[in-house]
């Protein structure tokens, strides 16, 4: 079983327990990984698709782990009750819906050791929200597959954390990115800037709407570009 770079990392960023909940598991294959390399002992493979949830059982079944995997149909967290699992995975939706699935469910959230977070999209809203919403980010991290980023938050709920954290360039890069100054990161904010830089180039007109949106990107690039020159020389 042949892993992305994107799932590879995943598994290895899961912690070693007993008991892994994959909300949104697709093919399963994250779950048969962690199974195969013995960091869990149990995995809950979980999706709102009846037709992923049978791929991922016949995956587990061809890679002889099916007795260690349960399957179960229902969106979100709904199929898992507070304290079943020590940890779930969410990997690869978008920001905006793991905001609303993990608000969703708060009861379940809070029983968790860790949850291992791969925003496919949005992953700034993502952060904004963790960071006010009482999570301690206890590690990200960033991959390149090709011609796309990944970015990944290992979380967990804390009543210690504050409500406020700096918000660096409007959450779009991540304070343990650049404390550990991520080998990707210059070119990651470079690939950020350049995508503010196409979105600009297609506002046109002299309104004030239009010179709001203008000055907010270049802000933004400048930040970005701040970043970039101070943290990572």
């Amino acid at each position: 079983m042949d892993l992305s770079k994107r799932l590879q990392k995943v598994s290895e960023m899961v912690p070693m327990c007993h008991t892994v909940a994959d909300i949104g598991t697709d093919h399963g294959f994250a779950l048969i990984s962690l199974l195969k390399k013995g960091k869990i002992k149990k995995g809950i493979a979980s999706d709102n698709k009846a037709m992923p949830l049978e791929k991922a059982r016949r995956n587990s079944e061809e890679e002889g782990q099916s007795e260690f995997m349960s399957f179960r149909l229902g969106s979100g967290f709904e199929t898992l009750e507070p304290g079943e699992a020590n940890g779930a995975i969410l990997a690869g939706m978008g920001g905006i819906l793991m905001v609303e699935l993990l608000e969703s469910a708060q009861a379940v959230v809070e029983k968790l050791d860790f949850l291992l977070l791969q925003p496919a999209q949005n992953p700034e809203i993502l952060r904004k929200y963790l960071y006010q919403n009482h999570f301690e980010i206890m590690d990200e991290e960033l991959v390149q597959e090709e011609r796309r980023f990944y970015e990944y938050f290992l979380v967990r709920k804390s009543e210690n954390t504050v409500d406020f954290y700096p918000s660096i360039c409007d959450y779009s890069i991540g304070n343990i990115l650049l404390e550990k100054k991520h080998p990707l990161l210059h070119v990651y904010i470079e690939s950020k800037i350049q995508e503010l830089a196409v979105i600009s180039e297609k506002i046109h007109g002299t309104t004030e709407n239009a010179k709001m949106k203008m000055e907010r990107l270049n802000h933004k690039m400048r930040e970005l570009r701040r970043v970039k020159d101070e943290y990572l020389c």
